[in-house]
């Protein structure tokens, strides 16, 4: 009630002296609305509509009433105290024009209830028929994307849009995958990917070649799926896992002497404005020289967690030098060491290996360290019945 009073504009009307009986019951009559009317002694505070304020007059005459007014409120009188500010009143204009434009458009798009399924691939998916930032919100078309998305997503049963203001959420439902079933029908052989010592066998399916100590080469058969008995021969898809010690090496290799680039403090900045779905730029358009490094950075503005396609980012061309840089063969070593450990981790993992011998010296102009492992992991791998050993990794 308090917003539809205010637009029109409505005051607070004190009473004093006479009969305020009287005026009251008169603008009852002529069907003047009032409320809040609180009587004290000798007068009588009501409010009523601005616009209402000069009818009673003639009714207050007739009651011998005194009337002024105590308070005004609503548009009306907002917009007189302000008149003279024009700026404030294009403001206010252009603040609705743009709640007008931009009210019923997509802000920001969240993805929900995908694991193995990506993001990125989701949300192109749904920007073809409509979810994307920027884009009207009434267009989507929510009943053909429920149709073609689990047909364009493989790893996707349900996909649906659920609009929340500016928000377009995209509620996803993932496939349970079906038990692997083992396909027995095309016969194949598990032959050893590199060299090692046969630590234990689990065969599932097919004819065991080796036994556990033996030392076998890349190439050698393991399990085989020609199954010879009294019956004849029959094929089979060989099948099973062959543990074995086998021996890795590692090499890495350290100049003593590197050439890098490196940024010298000057470069050219272009920053660009991004608003919903437009990237404005801040700058003059025109040739960028080559060998530049390039660093971007930007801001966002966020809310509760979400960020909003409103925000700045600040591209950085920078000039770069030769630097070159030489070290000591004690800091060549070193550098080794730590390459060394994270080829480890990239090799192995979190496989069992233990390392029987480590060697380095300097070769020419870079330090050479060679570091020799014992492991345990599966060499078995499966190729067709009688076909060639697949590349080793």
């Amino acid at each position: 009630m308090r917003v539809l009073q205010w637009f029109p504009g409505w005051v607070r009307v004190e009473a004093e002296g006479g009969y305020p009986e009287r005026l009251l019951n008169e603008l009852t009559m002529a069907g003047v609305p009032v409320w809040r009317v609180h009587r004290r002694q000798e007068w009588v505070r009501f409010s009523c509509l601005a616009k209402d304020y000069r009818r009673m007059r003639p009714f207050a005459r007739r009651a011998c009433v005194r009337m002024r007014t105590r308070q005004k409120h609503g548009l009306p009188f907002w917009a007189h105290r302000y008149r003279h500010r024009r700026g404030l009143a294009v403001a206010v204009v252009i603040y609705g024009l743009l709640l007008a434009l931009l009210a019923p458009r997509i802000w920001v798009v969240q993805v929900a209830g995908n694991a193995e399924t990506s993001s990125q691939a989701i949300l192109d998916e749904v920007s073809k028929v409509g979810v994307r930032v920027g884009a009207p919100m009434e267009r989507i078309d929510i009943k053909a994307l429920q149709i073609s998305g689990p047909d364009s997503l493989s790893g996707v049963s349900f996909i649906t849009v659920n609009p929340r203001g500016c928000v377009a959420r995209v509620e996803v439902t993932e496939r349970v995958p079906a038990p692997e079933i083992l396909d027995l029908s095309a016969p194949s052989d598990v032959v050893a990917l590199r060299d090692g010592r046969i630590l234990w066998m689990e065969v599932r399916s097919g004819q065991r070649l080796v036994m556990n100590g033996e030392a076998v080469t890349a190439g050698t058969r393991l399990i085989t799926g020609r199954v010879t008995s009294d019956m004849g021969e029959k094929l089979y898809r060989a099948y099973g896992t062959v543990w074995a010690e086998t021996q890795r090496q590692i090499t890495v290799s350290v100049p003593l002497l590197e050439v890098t680039q490196e940024p010298t403090g000057q470069g050219i900045l272009r920053p660009t404005w991004t608003f919903l779905c437009w990237d404005i730029p801040l700058y003059s358009d025109g040739p960028l020289p080559e060998g530049l490094l390039h660093r971007r950075q930007t801001w966002f503005l966020t809310v509760k967690g979400m960020r909003l396609p409103l925000g700045v980012a600040r591209d950085w061309y920078l000039y770069t030098r030769q630097v070159k840089t030489a070290r000591t063969p004690a800091q060549t070593a070193a550098l080794a060491a730590e390459q060394l450990r994270r080829e480890e981790q990239e090799l192995f993992g979190e496989g069992v290996y233990t390392e029987l011998s480590r060697s380095g010296a300097l070769q020419g102009d870079a330090y050479v360290l060679t570091a020799v492992y014992r492991c345990e992991e599966d060499i078995g791998v499966e190729v067709p019945l009688d076909g060639a050993l697949p590349a080793s990794p």
